[in-house]
């Protein structure tokens, strides 16, 4: 579950009303406008909330349950239907998890979040092209959660 709820004491990044956070500071100012708004009109004509988060570091967790624990703490997506994503990038530790809650994880499954990340997104930061590699991410994960759940 993404959703709000008690939490362990941790720091994370503030959500300040656009769904890019980028606390590691890899996506340009143009780059990161674009990507709020198409994530933007994403969540307005699916209900899905996806957001992007980079972060400094991981504070010693586990990339997917920091992505899991930001979920959380952020409210992402519709509590009743459980439907947010989270697309966590630590660049300085060279960790990404695709944090999907339960009531997406029929498009969005594991497997297909580590294919996103493994075929679409490493070949872009590998060539140096770090906000390419966001781009092509969001862009895979929107295309799949824009399906109905038997696709």
């Amino acid at each position: 579950m993404l959703l709000a709820g008690p939490v362990a004491a941790q720091t994370f990044p503030k959500l300040a009303g656009n769904p890019v956070v980028d606390q590691a500071d890899i996506i340009p100012a143009a780059e990161e406008a674009a990507l709020n708004t198409q994530l933007l009109e994403l969540e307005k004509t699916t209900g899905h909330q996806l957001v992007v988060a980079t972060v400094s570091n991981l504070e010693g967790n586990d990339v997917a349950d920091y992505g899991y624990k930001l979920g959380r703490a952020w409210g992402i997506g519709d509590e009743a239907k459980d439907d947010g994503v989270v697309f966590l990038i630590a660049p300085n530790e060279r960790r990404m998890n695709i944090a999907v809650g339960l009531g997406l994880e029929p498009v969005l499954t594991d497997a297909l979040s580590g294919r996103i990340i493994r075929d679409v997104v490493t070949p872009k930061f590998k060539g140096g092209d770090m906000p390419g590699g966001i781009q092509d991410g969001v862009n895979a994960i929107a295309q799949q959660i824009q399906l109905p759940p038997e696709e």
